[in-house]
């Protein structure tokens, strides 16, 4: 029996509050989550409800190589970094900025409204990251 079906309560609610299949199934992956060894970008933010988010990003030649998250926080919020961390995976920085609410929803394939500030601050914290990186 794997993890979805032993909480086949929990996956019922997430369903019926409006996560997607897939998002729910990424919530139990974890997927990306867990501290980097030796990145070269640690963003942190905080949003309004008290959520935090530490994303990290290895970079390589311009490309991010491989991105990983830590979260204090909901399962929306979860969701959106794991979702963030593989759509920013070997891209080039410039197009990681690019990446908008509309992607990380598209690639979910669906999160509950109220959790749509979830996606905004994986975003912010990507582009904090990486305007600071920029900057430097």
């Amino acid at each position: 029996m794997n993890e979805i079906e032993k909480n086949s309560d929990t996956v019922e609610i997430l369903k019926r509050i409006g996560y997607s299949d897939k998002a729910i199934m990424i919530s139990f992956m974890k997927l990306n989550f867990g501290k980097m060894s030796d990145p070269n970008i640690i963003a942190e933010h905080q949003s309004d409800c008290g959520d935090i988010l530490i994303l990290y990003l290895k970079i390589n030649n311009n490309t991010i190589i491989t991105a990983t998250y830590e979260y204090i926080g909901c399962i929306g919020l979860q969701v959106a970094a794991s979702a963030l961390t593989e759509l920013v995976k070997n891209t080039t920085v410039e197009n990681a900025l690019s990446i908008g609410f509309k992607d990380i929803y598209d690639y979910l394939e669906g999160v509950p409204d109220s959790k749509h500030d979830c996606i905004e601050l994986a975003i912010s914290t990507l582009k904090k990251g990486l305007e600071k990186s920029i900057s430097e």
